[in-house]
This record gives C-alpha cells, structure tokens and sequence, in this order.
C-alpha cells in the first residue's frame, strides 16, 4: 500500500513537474519578439521592444517593458520573469489592439483560453502587430480609415461587389506569379478594377479603404516581415460582401507586398506627412518601371459572369442575414437590460471593436465589446470569461452610430438585481458596467429599463 502511495505521488510530481509556471506562455511570447526583433528589422526605425507589452491569459494580465510601475502592478516574484503583473484583467485589456497603461501607450494582447503548449511565434507576431500601431499613431497619425464609414459601405451594391471581387482576384495572381512581367500585367488589372470601383463610390469608402490599408495592412505587412513571410494569403473566391474590414487587412499587406517586388526601399520614403494610399504608391511603381507588364492577365468571360452572379446572390443573402441575424438576437432567452438615453442627450460611442459589430435590422450589433457615454454616466460591456455578451445599439439620428446613440439593450448576463439610489445607477459585475447619474430603473414588457433623465 505504501508502495503504491509513492508511486501515486510519484505520479502526480512527475505530471506537475511538466506544466509551465504562471505567467510562462507570456513570458515565453515576449521573448519570443524580443528574437524576431533582433533577427530582422520589419520596417525603420520600429523595434517591438521599444513599445511595452500588456498581454492578459484570463487569470493576470503581464506587463512588459514599461518604463515604470503601474498602478495595481507589481514585480513578478519569479526571478526569471522580466514582466510586472496584475491580478486578473487590466481594465485597458478590451482586445488585441493598444492601450494607455500608466501613462504609456502598449500593445495588448489577450490570449485567454490558449494553449499554454501552443506554438508562441503566431502570438509573438500578432503582439508585433499591435505594437506597430502604437509606432504609426506617433510617426504616422494619419494612417487610419474614418470607422464610421464602414456603418454605411455600400455591401449591398452587386455591381461594386463584383469588381471587388475580380480586383481581390487579381492580386492574389499578382503575388503568386513567378515571372515579373506576368506580375505586374495582374497588378495593373487589379489597379484597373479598383479605379473602377472607387470612381463609382463616394469618395468616403475609397478613403476608407485606403486609410484602413495603411492602418491595419500596414501592421499585417510588418508582422508577417517579422515572421520571415515574403506573402500574405488572399483567399480563392475573395472576401464576403459584408467584409470589408476583414480584407484592408490583406489588400493592404498584398499591396505592400507587391511594391516590395519593384521597390524594396520604398518605406524609407515615408515621412509623418505621408498619406498616399498603397495603391497610388504600387501605380507609380509600375509607371515607372521599365516592364511591359505584358501576359495572360484578362479575365475570362465566363469568370466574369461567375462573379457578376455571385455577388447578386450574396446581396440578396446579406439582405436575409440581418433579418436572420435580429431574430437571433430577440430569441435568446437571457434576462437583458435596456438603457435609454434623455430626450435630446444621446450616449456616444467612447470604443468599440470594429471586426465584431454587425449592422442587423434596426441597428448595429456588437458582439465583443462596447463602451457608451455621455455626461451623465457610461456603461461598457465586455465578453470576459465564460460572459457572452450581446449588445443592439439604436441610432438617435441618421448615422448608425456617429449621430449618437438613443438606446442600447444588453444581452447575455445573468439577471442583476440593482436600482437607482437616489439617482444614481452603479453596478459593476463581470462583462458589464454601468455608472449613471439622473438615472430611474424600471420593469417593461419583461425587460429591465434604465431611463436617464434630463437635469432641470
């Protein structure tokens, strides 16, 4: 029996033995930039280990490379780490994206529910990623797209949907072509396709698009640099109609990609003042290449009238989802509050995450994070943990968001017992906060209302 009890504790030492400490598969990602770094430069004058890194693994959020202490951080008690630690979220942690923590701006990164045992260079790439958009707001503050114009993009346009299509085509057979005259013959088509697009949009999508390519594909060029990747994968058959977002992130590295064949100084000719946008930079390039620029790059007419159909029917699909979509959304069986701003004092959108909100019948659904307010109050709510949260936004004028919020309903949580005390509304629980003056809650056809008031 005692044998068998050694043996047992054995066991158990043996299996402990072999699971990473906390905080290790942070530790491990961070040096893991810290390599690709020294290894390669990925664009000039950037180093990731110049920009502190925040990453969160559902349990502490890990800070690294910051000038100081933070409020509510500490030194790790591991000797071996390098990182200050927080107990569980920081609340600058809403995504992989940036943040200010302590007074600096980080890359963050949120890898909760990943395999400790996983490969970190994806993850390491993803943190180079983010730390480059903290080096392009303060070198290039202009690289970004107006979000406020992808609320009103016209997906639902075929015509449009089609020539986006063959231009996405033609790039991806740009960057796979091995023959440089082949090359830039797809190139020029997909410049063609898009000239063509672009002079039948408003001006706003084009800028869109184009600030979105220097923002986000910019970012996805130099972390697939990093990585040692010379390509990006464009996907057969493109993007969905309503991905508009989604494909600037590879546009723009294809682009970028693309100009590297012809150019591979060019981002050494950037300046803080910079704002043309990666295809205007790709059409000088081959304007003044001495390639002809010639062979097998047309489009047959069969391929064109696949794509022509295909974007018929995904319009009309796009029309059914957000209907199919709401349904959704009215149907789940959560408690779920609303939140109703006062005549004439609409809630403002202070951050939400533009790659999981979609536009549904009778407003905008965000599916990950969203932060309203104004000067009575906000509310926030944040998929944390096992929390799936919901929330269907209702415009107070014509622009889904930009002309303020008139209401938002909340779904998801469990039910929370709260009420207004003497005016003023505070409840903090997990994904889900809210803190207002001037505030009346109320039951309603089964929902939970928070009406604000007007001051007299």
């Amino acid at each position: 029996m005692m044998r068998l009890a050694c043996m047992l504790a054995l066991f158990a030492f043996a299996a402990c033995s072999h699971e990473e400490p906390q905080g290790a598969i942070a530790e491990r990602i961070a040096e893991a930039v810290k390599r690709t770094a020294s290894e390669r430069s990925s664009w000039p004058h950037f180093d990731p280990r110049e920009i502190p890194l925040a990453i969160y693994d559902g349990t502490h959020t890990y800070l690294f490379w910051h000038r100081k202490v933070p409020d509510g951080f500490a030194r790790a008690k591991d000797k071996d780490t390098s990182s200050l630690v927080y107990s569980g979220r920081h609340p600058a942690m809403t995504a992989n994206s940036s943040a200010d923590i302590g007074g600096v701006m980080a890359a963050t990164l949120i890898i909760e529910g990943v395999d400790p045992k996983q490969d970190v260079a994806p993850l390491a790439g993803t943190a180079i990623h983010e730390a480059f958009h903290v080096f392009q707001r303060r070198h290039f503050p202009d690289w970004a797209g107006d979000e406020g114009a992808l609320f009103t993009y016209p997906v639902d346009d075929p015509a449009l949907l089609a020539l986006r299509r063959r231009e996405t085509e033609a790039l991806r057979r740009a960057l796979e072509a091995s023959d440089s005259g082949e090359f830039e013959c797809w190139a020029r088509l997909a410049l063609v396709q898009r000239a063509e697009r672009f002079s039948s949009m408003d001006a706003e999508f084009a800028e869109y698009e184009r600030g979105t390519e220097l923002n986000e594909g910019l970012a996805t060029y130099v972390q697939h640099k990093a990585l040692g990747q010379g390509t990006v994968e464009v996907p057969t058959g493109g993007f969905g109609a309503t991905e508009i977002r989604p494909r600037a992130y590879v546009t723009g590295a294809a682009l970028a990609m693309l100009i590297d064949r012809i150019d591979p100084g060019w981002p050494n000719l950037f300046d803080a003042k910079s704002r043309h946008g990666l295809d205007q930079i790709l059409q000088s390039r081959l304007n003044s290449s001495a390639q002809s620029g010639t062979g097998p790059c047309e489009f047959t007419p069969a391929e064109t009238m696949a794509a022509e159909e295909r974007a018929r029917g995904d319009v009309a699909a796009v029309q059914l989802a957000r209907e199919e979509r709401r349904a959704r959304f009215d149907d789940r069986g959560s408690w779920r509050i609303v939140i109703r701003a006062a005549e004439g004092r609409p809630l403002w959108p202070q951050g939400f995450d533009p790659l999981n909100v979609e536009r549904i019948r009778g407003g905008i659904l965000h599916t990950r994070f969203l932060r309203l307010g104004n000067n009575q109050g906000h509310v926030e709510v944040i998929d944390s943990g096992d929390v799936d949260i919901e929330a269907l936004t209702v415009a107070e004028g014509p622009h889904p968001l930009y002309n303020g919020i008139n209401e938002v309903t909340i779904a998801g949580l469990a039910e929370i017992e709260f009420a207004a005390e003497g005016g003023d509304l505070s409840v903090q629980v997990p994904g889900f906060t809210a803190e207002f003056e001037l505030a009346t809650v109320y039951s309603e056809a089964g929902l939970t209302v928070v009406q604000l008031q007007r001051p007299e």
